[in-house]
């Protein structure tokens, strides 16, 4: 450790707490712990500001010693503050940003040490619901059943992380089917299929001259798109992407899921793919879609357009 002489007057900021994601409403602590080093070295001024406005000043050689000045999203509490601390009243999305403590010794000198941290206050949703489209209401299921759901977060800042539980436990990755997020201002919709765990597609081997329909398509991924012909199965519960496609496409793993697929695949037991989402595009309609990435999808099936295929898509 450096020593200091005693003719040596310098400032140090041991310590910065600037709360980095505060809930809206809560009153927040902000401290700057410091050091002064030097033979009667003494506080002149601590200073906080958030970006440009200054909103407190504790003067170390003033009776009068603490200064506060109100801006927008900023509302000191300076009976409660000190020296070394700050109080601000509850705090809102205008109170973000980038909050600075600035500690300055006594002249002649007015030696400065200055240390710097983010704060970005969440505002919770102002709404949540949850909501299905089956009838009755609430809706009825049997088991093994493929189920649709809508969960609706609105008002949110930063856009809200919305995560499925059933029966208090959480849902994982392998239990969905598809999810989609649609943004608009600050509202967020996720959609999430729940489906069994055995998927079951087209076996290649016992129905080779299936007649299926098949769409060309448009998939789109990160600044990048292909045309490709998809094949429709209603028998398959799942639907796949190939590797080449997925990497055509720039296409990030969304997830990693374990599956028993048995048809093209052979059923060579429990495997782990990644889950990728293109958008869709086919006819006038865009979607999201969540497909699962396998390496290799047969083509000795005698179906027309089938060797153009890179997918299978959802009906």
């Amino acid at each position: 450790m450096c020593q200091v002489r005693p003719y040596d007057k310098t400032v140090e900021i041991t310590e910065l707490e600037v709360p980095e994601s505060p809930r809206a409403g809560d009153d927040v602590t902000l401290t700057c712990r410091f050091k002064l080093h030097g033979s009667g070295h003494n506080l002149y001024t601590v200073n906080w500001w958030r970006g440009k406005d200054q909103f407190y000043t504790y003067k170390g050689t003033n009776h009068d010693s603490k200064h506060a000045f109100t801006f927008r999203g900023i509302q000191v509490k300076k009976e409660e503050s000190t020296r070394e601390s700050v109080v601000l009243k509850n705090v809102s999305e205008d109170t973000s940003g980038v909050f600075k403590c600035e500690v300055m010794g006594e002249g002649p000198s007015f030696r400065t040490a200055v240390e710097t941290k983010v704060m970005n206050v969440i505002v919770p949703p102002k709404t949540v619901e949850v909501h299905s489209w089956a009838d009755p209401d609430p809706p009825t299921y049997r088991a093994g059943e493929t189920i649709q759901i809508n969960c609706t977060a609105r008002g949110a800042k930063p856009r809200a992380h919305i995560m499925w539980e059933i029966n208090g436990r959480p849902v994982s990755c392998d239990e969905l089917a598809a999810m989609v997020v649609v943004e608009q201002d600050t509202s967020t919709i996720v959609q999430c299929c729940k489906v069994r765990q055995e998927v079951k597609v087209l076996n290649t081997k016992s129905r080779n001259n299936a007649v299926l329909p098949s769409a060309q398509l448009q998939l789109n991924g990160k600044n990048s798109r292909i045309t490709t012909r998809g094949l429709f199965d209603q028998g398959s519960q799942r639907t796949f992407i190939t590797q080449q496609a997925a990497n055509q496409l720039k296409l990030k793993p969304l997830c990693k899921v374990t599956l028993n697929i048995s048809g093209f695949l052979a059923d060579t037991g429990p495997q782990e793919f990644e889950v990728v989402q293109p958008l869709v595009r086919l006819g006038g309609y865009v979607r999201p879609v969540k497909a699962i990435v396998v390496n290799h999808i047969p083509l000795d099936m005698n179906v027309k357009g089938l060797r153009d295929s890179q997918i299978f898509t959802e009906k």
